[in-house]
């Protein structure tokens, strides 16, 4: 059953986040509380039209807290809750509200119990954590010491929560989000439903034309593309009486058939498990060797609780030598045609087959960068080999095929890994012949 939600029109409320830190704006650490929040408020009716990161500057986190507050019907604050001297959070929604900051007794009693139960005393530093603008409340914060704020800034109501995600998160469960259903439920509205199809292979541009008729705007239901590496995703939106009447299910559908059999699964499916399902279903093991990804596609893979029943393992043959050792390489095969080539993965495949007993074997072996590259194998070059030692009397089939990939080499190795695992997935559906995104033109298949 798809989650039905209550959705926020023109005329319904709306909410905006607001992070706070040095650290977030000068890009020392990645901001990650916006989308999360995001996709909790969207879940209890809330749509969010507004992210904002600013620095640890308390005109800066003033200025934005009055206007985003003049806008919606609530603004959650992240970060600058801390004891130090930076930590102007307060400070900035105290001064938006026009008022005082005063000591809150119970906060810094719970403040003096945490450090009792941790047996040393209170710095003199964090009493300032008990201190919150006069006419806010504070909210307990039981997995740290910076306590949260609750108030209201016009018509808005405004949450500070701590930036750390295993303090925010719960307290946002214990508190915002009741106060969001109240707000929903006071404003009324229409409903909301939301999916996402995920697909591998495909580049966006191409899966977006597919679906191009879905996609025009005020369409409904509503469909969206993201491309996050090799994945491209569809996010779906149903409102109002297509949040129920099937429109939903009916668009999740057309997409998957748009971008069959590069469609691997809804929501929260990834594509590991995906594959995973595939191969249960099949009865079929798995085993890897990676050179350049250097075990990215076996963490990928074990990434998937219950993997044990279909990967069986594999190896990091990183060097020549355990190419032979582990896989059986041919010292002839290497001196020949190098490591990065279509001979050697079709034998490092199935090497590895043959030495886990497995139906598949898969291998990658490439030039990921940033040296290392040439005229003949420039950086990005990558070649994977898929053996299938079929089942009963069906007879051994191995492929090679290359793909040539830009980015750095994180990039090239986390993308050229997922590109792998769906070619294993489309092979045992019987459809691993189809192009995939990034390969090269010209490949040499032989049985």
């Amino acid at each position: 059953m798809l989650p039905i939600r209550s959705y926020a029109s023109d005329r319904m409320p709306t909410a905006a986040v607001l992070s706070i830190g040095d650290e977030l704006v000068l890009g020392q650490i990645t901001e990650r509380n916006g989308g999360w929040l995001s996709a909790e408020l969207l879940k209890l009716g809330l749509m969010v039209n507004e992210h904002r990161t600013v620095a640890d500057d308390r005109l800066a986190i003033c200025s934005a807290l009055r206007e985003m507050a003049s806008r919606g019907a609530l603004v959650v604050v992240t970060g600058g809750l801390g004891p130090t001297d930076d930590d102007l959070s307060r400070e900035a929604l105290a001064d938006a509200l026009g008022v005082e900051l005063e000591e809150d007794g119970r906060a810094l009693q719970n403040l003096l119990d945490v450090y009792r139960r941790r047996g040393r005393p209170m710095p003199v530093m964090n009493r300032k954590q008990a201190l919150r603008p006069s006419g806010t409340r504070c909210i307990d914060n039981p997995h740290g010491t910076a306590p949260g704020i609750a108030a209201r800034l016009g018509q808005s109501e405004v949450f500070l929560l701590p930036g750390p995600p295993n303090e925010m998160r719960p307290m946002f469960h214990d508190v915002v989000a009741p106060a969001v259903l109240g707000i929903t439920a006071r404003a009324g509205g229409l409903q909301i439903a939301t999916a996402s199809v995920h697909s591998c292979g495909l580049p966006e541009s191409a899966a977006a034309q597919l679906i191009r008729p879905l996609m025009e705007r005020g369409t409904n239901p509503l469909v969206g593309t993201t491309a996050s590496g090799a994945v491209v995703t569809a996010r779906i939106r149903a409102m109002g009486v297509a949040a129920t009447d099937g429109a939903l299910e009916r668009a999740v559908q057309e997409v998957e058939r748009a971008w069959a059999p590069y469609a691997f699964g809804r929501d929260g499916l990834t594509l590991p498990a995906a594959l995973g399902e595939v191969l249960r279903r099949e009865n079929a093991m798995l085993a890897v060797a990676e050179s350049c990804t250097g075990g990215g596609v076996g963490a990928f893979v074990t990434s998937v609780p219950g993997s044990s029943c279909w990967f069986a393992g594999g190896f990091i043959t990183y060097s020549n030598e355990l190419k032979q050792e582990l896989c059986g390489v041919s010292p002839a095969l290497l001196a020949k045609h190098g490591a990065v080539s279509e001979e050697v993965a079709r034998a490092l495949a199935e090497g590895a087959a043959d030495k886990c007993k497995c139906r598949f074997g898969l291998s990658v072996t490439g030039v990921a960068g940033p040296e290392g590259g040439s005229a003949e194998k420039p950086v990005g070059l990558v070649w994977v080999g898929l053996c299938d030692r079929g089942t009963g009397e069906a007879p051994v089939v191995t492929k090679a095929r290359s793909f040539q990939l830009l980015g750095d080499r994180d990039t090239v190795r986390e993308r050229i890994a997922r590109v792998s695992l769906q070619w294993v997935r489309l092979a045992a559906l019987g459809n691993g012949d189809v192009p995939l995104l990034w390969e090269r033109p010209t490949q040499n298949v032989r049985a």
